[in-house]
């Protein structure tokens, strides 16, 4: 089931200050985050970047890993973060979090964005 969708006008890869990287993408996806109880087995993301052909390379597979990150009860906990009403999960572990799919491409504008799908499995 769909449980929300928002769109980053950046792309953000795994690397230095982690908590302020994933902190930006909650300050972002708290705008319409469904309420409480999340009553789902696991979680599953979708993530589509674009991304300006001419800035510097990006390893796509270090996409995910702040944007999963961002919605475990264990991180969010640990980065006192400023936003704990989009606690999803205790952690990212397989238990939580089954489903990753991404996906990129060069942007026509230049801008950078990424797009992020969740999805819950009843």
């Amino acid at each position: 089931m769909p449980i929300h969708h928002f769109k980053i006008p950046t792309v953000y890869t795994w690397g230095n200050e982690y908590r302020d990287k994933r902190e930006a993408i909650r300050k972002i996806a708290v705008k319409d985050f469904p309420n409480k109880p999340h009553k789902y087995n696991w979680y599953g993301f979708t993530i589509k970047v674009k991304r300006n052909r001419f800035e510097r390379r990006l390893d796509i597979e270090n996409i995910p890993k702040l944007i999963i990150d961002a919605f475990s009860s264990k991180i969010i906990d640990a980065d006192k973060s400023q936003y704990p009403n989009i606690k999803l999960y205790p952690d990212d572990d397989l238990e939580y979090v089954r489903s990753v799919q991404i996906e990129g491409t060069f942007s026509d504008d230049g801008r950078n964005e990424t797009e992020v799908w969740i999805f819950g499995k009843i």
